[in-house]
């Protein structure tokens, strides 16, 4: 009769399961190989994370002072329309605003694809180290196994013993 102090009541799988051979697995096998895979791991995503940041920070930046820089000349351009006098010289003011403004956008636009395009850029090389580092864990993982096995087997192989014969 099994004791009943040691089993617990809420294990439905060792109650309904029977106890399975467990082959003596060494975590010690995979402890150097994970922590080695690991800190490369994290360390690519550390550097993916900053270098996102770092373009948003730049990216926002940017923005802003094309933002303050048009309001400006927003305002100057109403300064110089409410001081024209013929309307030959408003339509003049205007024309050089509007030129203006569409470089600046246009050259603001390009300025934001570009920082979009190398944060792109960094993002997949960053991503793919990380499948690198994913293939390489894999790759140790299964050798870490494969040894473990193989410790395993030897451990438990059934030893053959030789008796001499005394003359």
């Amino acid at each position: 009769m099994p004791d009943k102090t040691n089993e617990n009541p809420f294990d439905l799988m060792q109650a309904f399961l029977p106890k399975w051979p467990q082959a003596p697995f060494s975590n010690w096998a995979f402890a150097e190989r994970e922590d080695r895979l690991e800190e490369r791991a994290f360390s690519g995503l550390q550097r993916f994370n900053k270098s996102l940041w770092d373009r948003t920070e730049k990216a926002f930046e940017d923005h802003m002072s094309f933002v303050s820089n048009r309001i400006h000349e927003d305002f100057e351009c109403a300064k110089a329309l409410s001081e024209c006098r013929m309307p030959d010289e408003a339509f003049a003011t205007l024309q050089n605003f509007y030129t203006r403004m569409s470089d600046e956008y246009q050259k603001h636009a390009m300025k934001q694809v570009e920082l979009f395009q190398e944060g792109m850029s960094e993002g997949m090389a960053a991503a793919e180290e990380l499948g690198e580092t994913a293939l390489e864990t894999a790759t140790e993982m299964g050798r870490a196994t494969e040894e473990s096995l193989e410790e395993a087997q030897k451990k438990t192989a059934p030893r053959t013993s030789r008796k001499t014969k005394t003359a």
